[in-house]
């Protein structure tokens, strides 16, 4: 279990600590809740880039599964609601979403809001993104020794629905973020015994799909990630219908496919069956007991990391600073 001594797994076996401080802090919920409440606002657009985007997404899923009503919720990414060409409606609010506050796109689209009320979620207080909107929201990060973020996701992720709770007082809702530090640190439990009997003599794939629905849907595209920027290996990220009906097309011998719904699911079971029916390799994540769906992308995201980590070691690549870090980088963060 070579994913064990990475500094990735180190950063995961503390997310649960982390997110602890991040919800009962609630650093600017409130606040942030008040001014997407403004009258006049009738859309929220939440935006960010790769792992922050797939934040985005998660909260829209999130959101459509709400009993309470809000603003409807649109998930972007930067780089489509930065374009001169995006159509901003009256009444839209932003919800930017970056753990550093330095992705370009993102400080871009905070700095032009022009009168349009902006959100904030980030790691650092004292970041350019913070600066620009007009509320932020503080997560907790209490350590990042691997480039690839996993503390910042799970926060980021619960910062955004506790938003979203106080935003349509959703009681319900808030109480199960309440809950989701004890379910991300079953998660880790789970994770690190799933990978002692799953993970040996894996064999490393040249191509992965990862497959979810509702809200593991936003899971899968960062479990996709993650094997793209740790492993180094092609993969696709897709809902669960879509792993089943398109996504399975293209696998074949020598290749995997990874599905995030629990066993017992029906389309999850489908897909399994049907990717596995190309010859390709079918693994399902370990699932937390009673955890509740909408929590997927926190729950899911110590196998993950897991999985990516171990395939990464078993390339020979450097799972916690992989080759591309600079470049991303120099692209990211050059015109802050």
């Amino acid at each position: 279990m070579a994913f064990l001594g990475t500094g990735l797994w180190a950063d995961v076996r503390e997310l649960p600590g982390a997110l602890a401080e991040t919800v009962a802090a609630a650093d600017g919920v409130a606040a942030a809740a008040d001014l997407l409440r403004t009258p006049g606002v009738e859309r929220i657009v939440a935006t960010g880039n790769g792992a922050a985007y797939y934040v985005a997404h998660a909260l829209w899923l999130a959101a459509l599964e709400s009993e309470r009503r809000g603003p409807p919720i649109v998930a972007v990414p930067c780089g489509v609601a930065v374009r001169p060409s995006f159509r901003w409606r009256p009444g839209d609010a932003v919800l930017a979403v970056s753990s550093s506050g330095e992705f370009r796109d993102v400080v871009e689209l905070a700095r032009a809001a022009a009168g349009r009320p902006c959100v904030a979620v980030t790691a650092s207080a004292d970041s350019s993104l913070a600066a620009a909107a007009d509320a932020c929201v503080v997560q907790r990060v209490s350590s990042q020794r691997a480039v690839t973020h996993t503390q910042a996701i799970a926060g980021a992720y619960a910062c955004g629905l506790a938003v979203w709770a106080a935003l349509t007082g959703d009681d319900e809702l808030a109480s199960l973020i309440a809950s989701a530090p004890a379910a991300a640190g079953a998660a880790v439990a789970e994770a690190e015994g799933w990978g002692a009997e799953r993970l040996p003599g894996l064999d490393r794939p040249t191509a992965a799909v990862a497959a979810g629905g509702g809200p593991a849907w936003a899971a899968a595209l960062e479990l996709a990630l993650m094997l793209k920027e740790v492993a180094r290996i092609p993969a696709e990220g897709v809902e669960t219908r879509e792993g089943a009906t398109s996504a399975m097309f293209g696998l074949g011998p020598g290749q995997l496919m990874v599905g995030l719904d629990p066993a017992g699911d029906p389309h999850g079971d489908e897909a399994l069956r049907l990717c596995a029916a190309t010859g390709a390799a079918t693994l399902r994540l370990p699932a937390v007991h009673d955890a509740d769906p909408r929590l997927a992308p926190i729950t899911t995201l110590p196998a993950a990391a897991a999985l990516a980590a171990e395939l990464a070691v078993a390339g020979g690549h450097d799972v916690d600073q992989p080759a591309w870090t600079d470049a991303y980088y120099e692209t990211a963060r050059g015109a802050t």
